[in-house]
């Protein structure tokens, strides 16, 4: 149980709380590349504070306080120029770094650019999004997670607006048994009040209670425990009459890298590989990105691509029903679903909430390290290390793109065969957020050329 102080202590985000100290210690997404190449100006939420990017038509990124120093004219409205950012309301001019280059309509002789200064950020661009970093100087490197950086692959940005604190998205990135129910029987119960609950026994929802009522027919259950590593935890996972020795005991899945990615990355086996990161705005409101990466054998022409491609979805239809046919709206309705910020002092834990616990912990003690002047992990000043730094994390390695060629989890069998049709008559990859991303279509088919390139080197194999 967590009193109401500690609670407080772990999820405030404000520039003068515990946490958001922390938080500011780091790099976060701001806005997506592709929305500011639509509109050079955007106004901009995060860690509570309102601020203004833009790109001048110089190709310079600039994070200014959200308003004008002058008479507090939301910058918003602001005008791009060869340099800098220019109120609309009187003209006055400002840098990246927030310093006034011009105030045309005062006099030549005026000094008000001389000691006024807005509040400015620094700003970088990677992956196909702005990053910002909040926090005090020396400033430290933007780390250059795999994903965002890895040659030859095939990006996407699925992204949602969380009303809920930004703890609740990144507790259910520890949290592995929720997979069983939520994946398996809400979905089950979704797509059967929509009438289209099919018999599919390789569809995720069917697949993943048939394993949950084999555990229960052997009495056994799963177990879970942080394996951790310098950037945070695997999730190691069990049945409980398996070995110490177990794969997956020792080295654990799907990486949290703190202090709110969690990785299906390098160690992820197939095409898919992803990113989720729970961004805090403020409070009360999460951005969530769903950052795609898909990597297809050589052979498989990739179309390049001109930025990574943003969409932004609603949680709820047209009907304002929440959408709960896919895995990630089925994980978004339990973090939202806790209110807007979770009570957890009513909570009673169990043994299955032991990753879960191990976050608050980490999160705690890196509080404590910055409370203390010190600095908390994943704060890269080498650039060697800040570099594709997740790469060091052991993990599973090889290339088994679809199921046929070999035994798949239930999550597994259906994110390798997104391009074959189910049961129900849609594709696999419907059953997922990938369903939502710009390019669906040419991913569906490049799935499709990874299998006739595996088809035809097999056939060229058995006739050797």
């Amino acid at each position: 149980m967590v009193s109401t102080e500690e609670n407080e202590r772990l999820t405030r985000v404000g520039p003068d709380t515990p946490c958001g100290a922390l938080m500011r210690r780091y790099w976060h997404p701001i806005c997506a590349e592709a929305t500011l190449r639509k509109n050079p100006v955007q106004p901009i939420k995060i860690l509570g504070e309102q601020l203004v990017l833009y790109r001048d038509r110089g190709g310079r990124l600039g994070l200014l306080h959200h308003r004008c120093a002058h008479r507090a004219m939301h910058l918003m409205f602001g005008v791009p120029e060869e340099e800098g950012l220019r109120c609309c309301y009187h003209g006055w001019l400002y840098d990246h770094a927030g310093h006034i280059l011009e105030t045309p309509l005062e006099p030549v002789e005026s000094h008000i650019k001389d000691h006024v200064r807005l509040k400015a950020y620094p700003v970088q661009e990677m992956g196909g999004l702005i990053w910002a970093y909040l926090g005090p100087e020396p400033v430290p490197l933007l780390p250059r997670w795999d994903l965002y950086v890895r040659e030859g692959s095939f990006r996407q940005i699925v992204a949602h607006r969380l009303p809920c604190n930004w703890l609740q998205v990144m507790e259910n990135r520890g949290d592995l048994a929720h997979a069983i129910y939520l994946h398996g029987r809400l979905f089950q119960y979704a797509l059967e009040r929509q009438g289209r609950l099919t018999d599919d026994s390789q569809a995720r929802y069917n697949a993943t209670m048939r394993q949950q009522s084999d555990r229960l027919q052997r009495g056994v259950y799963p177990q879970y425990r942080p394996v951790y590593n310098e950037f945070g935890f695997t999730k190691g996972n069990r049945e409980s009459d398996q070995p110490d020795d177990a794969t997956s005991w020792i080295i654990g899945a799907n990486p949290v890298l703190f202090p709110y990615l969690l990785g299906f990355g390098p160690g992820s086996v197939g095409i898919r590989k992803s990113y989720q990161l729970g961004i805090p705005v403020d409070d009360t409101t999460t951005w969530h990105l769903q950052y795609f990466c898909y990597t297809f054998p050589e052979g498989v022409e990739i179309p390049e691509q001109d930025g990574v491609p943003y969409v932004e979805v609603p949680l709820t239809s047209e009907q304002g029903e929440y959408t709960l046919d896919y895995v990630l709206g089925q994980d978004m309705v339990a973090w939202y679903g806790q209110g807007e910020i979770t009570d957890r002092t009513k909570e009673h834990l169990g043994q299955s909430d032991a990753c879960v616990v191990a976050y608050r912990q980490l999160l705690g003690e890196q509080i404590d390290i910055v409370g203390a002047g010190g600095e908390p992990m994943n704060v890269f000043r080498d650039a060697a290390q800040s570099d594709r730094p997740e790469l060091r994390i052991p993990s599973r390695t090889g290339y088994e793109p679809f199921g046929r060629r070999g035994a798949l989890s239930a999550a597994g069998f259906y994110r390798a065969n997104y391009h074959r049709v189910s049961e129900g008559g849609w594709l696999y990859i419907d059953d997922d957020a990938d369903r939502y991303c710009p390019d669906r279509d040419l991913i569906v088919e490049l799935y499709r050329k990874t299998e006739e390139l595996l088809d035809k080197d097999e056939a060229q194999s058995s006739r050797r």
